[in-house]
């Protein structure tokens, strides 16, 4: 990891590809053609090659896991993963099965020949793979500090949210092989498999893990969002712990291999999101050693079971048990962190914002819900939202995508009596039909001077199916130069174009959302100049087909 933050990555990846070639190279020089086994004399050299190879790997991945952010964009990086662990998956199977039979019908110097030739042409790739600037920090920017794993334990220590990942990280793959142990339990003592039997046995239902595993990542792939990676992810946690239970409980091997799939498939979901999250939250020169500290502690606690697994005396009649201890330790993490992350968020009472974050999930899911430019809307202090009105769906959507709580300005005669314990949590600022203007805008001015965001819709009313700008009322305007906010434009497409307001929120579709630059009016413009500006600027967001 230390090496992947100093070094560039790329060349890094083809050296440790590459080098796997070399020392394959020479390993190959340790098997006699036609030998039935190695020399006795020559084991200490065929410990030291797979001691080299896995240092190299152990290289590779955190390095590999640091890049790719350099290589796609923050939108793409969920289903980049996905595509990493699904090629993986799918490479462990054929290598798995390829490698076997090459070495039993053919010879272990052909495998080791196509091996070398693997490694040495995948390193290739990376020479020319594009990436963005790798941010690096040299050693004399900075005084001596104490060794990369400390610092990056330190970091962690300090940064809550990435030590979390990695900790849950650490717990999955650590379980994993509990699960692959248990796979092989269940098969010998609840399916009643033995001999070349039980090995084929074990091999198909480690197979159906992995197709499911599989099966993760093109989904994730097709959904192709990182939105809401925390919540998607805890949800598959919970789902595979769940089926962890069921597995632990199953009496047919068929049934069996169907839980198998889905414990992989989740289980594989969730890791992508814990990726992506790891990724995004870690800045890029700590990258490589955050991963790497994450690999290396991984490593350790897979080590470790795998050895106490060996070491019990009747592991088989443990592995049962162990399985549901497992799946009760991930659900119950599953479950924690779900409740944490329902209810945090921009509303005032810990259950108000459960309603936020169903909203979130409803307007990314149903109407496939994308933005850009958020980063123009401050994280603090009073702003002005101003957008096109397309559907009555938009403040919804709008409020989906901003981590703070939006004061609408909306007319009193849609405060329907029905909906109060809504209008209680995002608190609105009514406003009458045709009232005067600064008397009806005055409660969005004092919430404007409380620091807060007020949201608007200048044309007054929604386009619905006809999208063509409607004339702005002079409120937005009157807003901005006697509070002196900034006000961001904001533009939305892709909204449902029907006339009934119930299916604008039924039907689906594919919403886009625009944030532009903040600007803050001239005071010495009239108000009819400052909406000739907001609209000007709208307009200028709207995407050129």
């Amino acid at each position: 990891g230390w090496l992947a933050d100093r070094l560039s990555r790329k060349w890094l990846l083809l050296t440790c590809d590459e080098g796997r070639a070399v020392v394959l190279l020479l390993a190959l020089t340790l098997v006699p053609a036609g030998a039935a086994a190695i020399p006795t004399e020559q084991h200490w050299k065929l410990y030291a090659v797979v001691a080299s190879v896995g240092l190299l790997a152990a290289v590779f991945s955190p390095t590999k896991l640091a890049t790719v952010p350099l290589v796609v964009q923050t939108e793409q990086l969920q289903a980049a993963n996905a595509v990493v662990l699904g090629a993986a998956v799918i490479a462990s199977m054929i290598g798995l099965w390829a490698g076997g039979w090459l070495i039993k019908e053919q010879s272990l110097r052909l495998c080791l020949a196509i091996a070398i030739a693997s490694f040495a042409v995948s390193g290739t790739f990376f020479a020319f793979m594009k990436t963005r600037p790798q941010h690096l920090r040299r050693s004399s920017e900075q005084p001596p500090r104490p060794s990369p794993t400390i610092r990056a334990l330190r970091y962690l220590r300090t940064h809550r949210r990435i030590a979390e990942l990695v900790a849950l990280n650490v717990l999955w793959w650590a379980g994993a092989y509990v699960f692959l142990a248990a796979i092989a339990a269940l098969c010998k003592d609840r399916f009643g498999f033995a001999g070349p039997q039980l090995t084929y046995r074990i091999a198909v239902m480690s197979m159906w893990v992995g197709l499911g595993m599989l099966a993760g990542s093109l989904a994730v792939v097709w959904t192709n969002s990182r939105r809401e990676s925390a919540w998607v992810g805890l949800l598959a946690l919970l789902a595979s712990a769940l089926l962890m239970l069921a597995l632990a409980a199953c009496r047919s091997y068929r049934v069996g291999l169907a839980l198998a799939f889905g414990a992989g498939l989740f289980g594989n979901l969730a890791m992508i999101c814990v990726a992506t999250l790891s990724q995004v939250l870690t800045p890029d020169f700590m990258r490589g050693r955050v991963f790497g500290c994450r690999e290396m502690l991984s490593t350790a606690s897979a080590a470790a079971v795998n050895l106490t697994i060996w070491m019990m005396p009747q592991a088989d009649g443990w592995m049962i048990p162990a399985l549901v201890t497992l799946a009760l330790v991930l659900g119950a993490v599953a479950l924690m962190g779900l409740w944490l992350q329902m209810t945090i968020g921009p509303l005032a009472k810990r259950h108000w914002n459960a309603l936020w974050r169903l909203c979130r999930a409803y307007a990314l899911a149903w109407h496939r819900l994308r933005w850009t430019g958020r980063h123009h809307v401050p994280i603090r202090g009073a702003v002005i939202l101003a957008a096109n009105h397309t559907t009555g769906l938009d403040p919804l959507l709008i409020q989906a995508a901003i981590p703070r709580l939006i004061r609408w300005v909306m007319l009193r005669e849609y405060r329907f009596p029905l909906l109060q314990p809504l209008w209680d949590a995002i608190q609105p600022i009514a406003v009458e039909q045709g009232g005067g203007d600064f008397v009806q805008l005055r409660q969005a001015l004092r919430a404007l001077r409380a620091g807060q965001i007020v949201g608007i819709f200048p044309e007054g009313g929604a386009q619905r199916q006809h999208r063509e700008l409607q004339p702005f009322q002079p409120g937005v305007a009157l807003l901005a130069r006697r509070s002196g906010a900034p006000i961001v434009p904001v533009w939305i497409q892709g909204t449902p174009r029907v006339r009934h307001m119930f299916w604008h929120f039924a039907k689906p579709s594919r919403t886009r959302m625009i944030f532009g630059p903040p600007f803050k009016p001239d005071p010495a413009l009239s108000n009819q100049q400052v909406i000739d500006v907001l609209r000007q600027r709208l307009l200028a967001l709207q995407p050129q087909a």
